[in-house]
């Protein structure tokens, strides 16, 4: 009997440690949970660390280094969400909030997430320019949008990406395939050197592209059919490249009415392949500005662009020549030349020392000029520009600048305005290389050396008359026997 109440209060005891260990561990774990719970309830939110107002989110140079938890965020819409020039490196899921643009540009990012911003609502523009973005990490998988067993949906808000800046020197073929409403890619300042066979493919596969930048890749050529299938593309960024001559394959952008092709080491444009610009009948504006070896612009250089209305051939330094007929379109069924209704034309600093006259058809249709910082020669070639064209059109065009218009020759007239010079005709430059502004100079040299040389010659004479260059003793009588003739005898006659 006793054997059985010693082991029923041992198991008494054995069963109350256990409830005891039970209910310890259970409140080990609540207190852990409230801790827990405690901890994400004491995380700072996104607007007390960054600044929140009205539908701005600005976190711009905060050192962040990563872009705060899913409960961290604010509740509410945002038209701008800004992380510029944080310590971003590794780029996590956004959270199901609505923003429309996002700013991640200036960080450090080298890996992007799959499914990065496929939370994120109704998202129309993402800046992921001046980061270290390389090829093999920028996967399709990136841009992937929300999808289902029996729906695709793509980023299909997403209408500006900014990949600028970057290290990207080719794009995997399917990069863009979850952006099928993209309308502005900038890719300058990237690594390509060349557009090749994948690249090619991930751009023309943009077929609602409007604007596209290519600017400071290095690129020397570009392949045939980029553009072919861009029906909608209107600006082309091309400046800083290695082109040597306009693309012919710039001739299949039928949309195109703007294109740049600053800084490019282009030397001649002209008539002749591959020197001409392909023909482009909607463009509207080309800028050549800073283009270090362009010395001449050649007689129907433009021809092909029908359409343009604004023209920047500015910052050439060794640019001397435009030809009269560089803008002009000879067609076989027309009367005569046709230009293109210009309104804006800037020729400023460059090396140019005539404007031709016939540049412009029609210069009383221009809005804007820009003439300065040339080597105006004040001669009569330019006698249109200075007695016409700057009096009648000048304040108009120019407003005040016209009056720091100044000629660098001929010597006579360097440093003067071309408007002072408006009611003078103008003299030639002799194409010999003779300077009339020195004539009077040299009329007034020789009549001095007529007045003095006069003089000293007559001097001369009276002292030759004298004797006084002949040799030995004279006298009166052997000057006069040096003209003597002796007379023949009669003899002679016979």
């Amino acid at each position: 009997m006793d054997y059985r109440c010693f082991i029923t209060v041992v198991l008494a005891f054995a069963i109350a440690e256990v409830v005891a260990n039970n209910a310890n561990a259970n409140n080990e774990n609540k207190t852990a949970a409230a801790q827990t719970n405690g901890t994400e309830t004491e995380l700072p939110s996104l607007c007390s660390v960054c600044n929140c107002e009205d539908d701005n989110v600005d976190c711009a140079n905060k050192n962040l280094t990563d872009h705060f938890k899913d409960a961290q965020w604010p509740n509410k819409t945002m038209k701008v969400a800004s992380f510029k020039g944080n310590l971003l490196v590794h780029l996590k899921p956004f959270p199901q909030i609505e923003i429309r643009k996002l700013i991640l540009q200036k960080n450090e990012i080298t890996k992007i997430d799959h499914w990065a911003f496929k939370q994120i609502i109704n998202l129309t523009e993402l800046d992921l320019s001046h980061n270290q973005l390389t090829s093999e990490n920028l996967q399709p998988q990136v841009f992937e949008g929300k999808f289902s067993m029996v729906a695709y949906e793509p980023l299909e808000e997403l209408v500006i990406l900014n990949l600028a800046h970057n290290m990207l020197h080719s794009l995997h073929q399917d990069v863009f395939e979850h952006m099928s409403s993209l309308k502005v890619l900038n890719l300058s300042w990237n690594l390509f050197t060349k557009i090749d066979s994948r690249t090619s493919i991930a751009i023309t596969s943009l077929q609602n592209l409007e604007e596209l930048d290519l600017s400071y890749c290095g690129l020397k050529t570009l392949p045939d059919g980029q553009f072919h299938s861009f029906r909608y593309l209107k600006k082309l960024e091309l400046s800083g490249n290695r082109l040597t001559s306009p693309p012919s394959v710039l001739e299949e952008a039928t949309a195109l009415e703007a294109l740049y092709l600053d800084e490019n080491p282009i030397q001649i444009i002209g008539s002749s392949h591959p020197h001409q610009f392909p023909a482009m009948p909607k463009l509207k504006l080309l800028s050549l500005c800073c283009m270090p070896y362009l010395t001449t612009v050649g007689p129907q250089a433009f021809s092909g662009l029908t359409s343009l209305e604004s023209l920047t051939i500015e910052n050439c330094p060794k640019l001397e020549t435009i030809d009269d007929y560089a803008l002009a379109s000879l067609k076989n069924d027309s009367e005569g030349p046709v230009w293109p209704p210009l309104k804006k034309l800037d020729l400023s600093d460059n090396a140019l020392r005539y404007l031709p006259q016939l540049f412009v058809a029609r210069w009383d249709w221009l809005e804007e000029l820009d003439l300065m910082n040339n080597k105006w020669s004040c001669d009569c070639n330019n006698q249109y520009l200075i007695s016409r064209l700057l009096p009648k059109y000048g304040l108009k065009l120019m407003g005040e600048r016209m009056n720091k218009l100044t000629c660098a020759l001929p010597p006579e007239h360097a440093g003067k305005n071309l408007t002072s010079l408006s009611n003078r005709k103008l003299r030639c430059l002799d194409l010999n290389g003779a300077k009339p502004e020195k004539d009077a100079t040299i009329l007034i040299g020789v009549l001095i050396g007529i007045m003095l040389a006069i003089p000293v010659c007559l001097t001369i004479f009276i002292f030759w008359r004298r004797g006084f260059f002949f040799c030995g003793s004279q006298n009166p009588a052997s000057f006069s026997r040096a003209f003597y003739k002796r007379t023949m005898n009669d003899e002679e006659y016979y």
